[in-house]
C-alpha cells in the first residue's frame, strides 16, 4: 500500500469513529458540528457535501500508537477526541478573527451566528473529553486514561493561553521573534504534540518515548504556524488580494520578524499601518512591500526549514524502530507539502 493510501485508510478510520461520537446524539447543535466536520450542509445553502478534510490530529495520534507498536483500534477514541479540541479551536478562531470562511465554505458562526457557533465549539471540547473516557472500554488501563485526560487538557489549556497572546498581540509592534515562536509552540504545537504522545502511550509506549515525540509535534505545529503566516502575505502573489488575517492586523511571524529588524523610520511606517483602526487593501500591500524588503521571507522560510529538521530529529532520538521512524518521517513531509 502506498504511503498516502495507508494515511487516507487511517484517516477514514478516525473520520468513522467521530461521526459515531457526534452522530449518537439527535440535536441541532450536532448537526452545526457535522457542518464544521465537512459531513453536513447548512440551512439555506447549497454548497456540495460531504467535503473531504484533513483530521491531522487524529491522523498523528493513531500513527503514533502504531509506530511503537501498539494496537490502532483502542486508540481511535483518542484520536477523535484530539480532533473534536481542535475543531473546538477553529470555530472559536472564525469567530474570534472575523473569518467569514474554512475550508472553502462559509464560517459556523457565519451561517448560524456568533453565540451558537460558541456553542458548538464548548460542546465539541466537551465531546472529545468525553470521547477519552471511552478508552476504558477499549481496554486501556484507567491510571494510563487518567493521565492521557491530564496531558489532553493541559495542551488544551496551552491552546487557549497561546490564542489570547495570539489575539493581544494584534495592537502591539513590539512583539519578538521569540515571544511569537513562544505563543505559536502554545497555540498551534502543543496539541500536535499531545496527539504524538496521547498515541504513543496508548500504543505502550514509555515516558520517555511519548516526551519525545511531543517534542516532533510541537516542532512541526510551529513550522507550520510559520508556513501559513507565509501563505497568509505571500501565498497569491504580489497582485492578490490581502488575506483576512492582514487586514484583522494579525502578527504573522513575517511581519513580526521586520518590525524586530526595521529600523526607527521603517518602524514608524510599519506603527502608523498598524495603529489605524481598520486596513484595507492598500495598507496590506505597503506593508507587504516594507516586510519583503526587510528580507523577512527568506528568514521566516529558513525559520521553518530549522523547526521541520529539529521535528525530524525528535523522531530520529526517539527510540522507535526503524518502520515507525520512516512512518514519522513521510507523515511529517507529507503535512509539510500540504502547506
Amino acid at each position: 500500500m502506498s504511503t498516502s493510501n495507508y494515511f487516507d485508510e487511517l484517516t477514514t478510520r478516525v473520520d468513522a469513529e467521530l461521526e459515531t461520537i457526534v452522530n449518537e446524539r439527535g440535536f441541532p447543535l450536532y448537526d452545526m458540528m457535522g457542518y464544521h466536520l465537512g459531513w453536513r450542509g447548512a440551512p439555506g445553502h447549497t454548497d456540495d457535501f460531504p467535503r473531504r478534510q484533513e483530521r491531522t490530529h487524529g491522523l498523528l495520534t493513531v500513527l503514533a500508537c502504531e509506530s511503537v507498536g501498539g494496537d490502532i483500534e483502542p486508540c481511535l477514541p483518542a484520536a477523535a477526541a484530539l480532533e473534536l479540541v481542535d475543531k473546538f479551536s477553529e470555530i472559536h478562531d472564525d469567530v474570534q478573527e472575523g473569518n467569514p470562511q474554512r475550508n472553502e465554505r462559509d464560517a459556523v458562526w457565519w451561517v448560524w451566528g456568533p453565540a451558537q457557533a460558541i456553542n458548538a465549539g464548548d460542546g465539541m471540547h466537551a465531546l472529545g473529553r468525553l470521547a477519552l473516557l471511552r478508552l476504558a472500554e477499549r481496554g486501556v488501563p484507567d491510571e494510563r486514561v487518567f493521565e492521557i485526560v491530564r496531558i489532553v487538557d493541559r495542551a488544551s489549556l496551552r491552546v487557549c493561553e497561546g490564542r489570547f497572546r495570539d489575539l493581544e498581540a494584534q495592537e502591539r509592534i513590539d512583539l519578538s521573534v521569540s515571544a511569537y515562536l513562544e505563543m505559536a509552540a502554545d497555540k498551534s504545537g502543543a496539541l500536535m504534540g499531545c496527539a504524538l504522545q496521547v498515541g504513543a502511550l496508548i500504543g505502550g509506549a514509555d515516558n520517555g518515548i511519548g516526551e519525545t515525540l511531543a517534542e516532533c509535534g510541537e516542532k512541526l505545529g510551529v513550522a507550520l504556524q510559520v508556513r501559513s503566516d507565509m501563505e497568509a502575505l505571500w501565498g497569491g502573489g504580489p497582485n492578490s488580494q490581502p488575506n483576512v488575517e492582514v487586514l484583522n492586523k494579525k502578527k504573522l511571524i513575517p511581519v513580526v520578524y521586520a518590525l524586530e529588524q526595521a529600523s526607527i523610520s521603517e518602524k514608524r511606517a510599519m506603527g502608523e499601518i498598524y495603529f489605524k483602526r481598520v486596513l484595507d487593501a492598500e495598507d496590506a500591500v505597503k506593508l507587504r512591500d516594507v516586510i519583503e524588503g526587510l528580507g523577512a521571507r527568506a528568514a521566516c522560510e529558513d525559520m521553518a526549514d530549522i523547526l521541520i529538521a529539529e521535528a525530524m530529529a525528535a523522531i530520529d532520538s526517539s527510540g522507535i524502530g526503524s518502520d515507525g521512524k520512516r512512518r514519522m518521517r513521510e507523515c511529517v513531509e507529507a503535512l509539510v507539502r500540504a502547506r
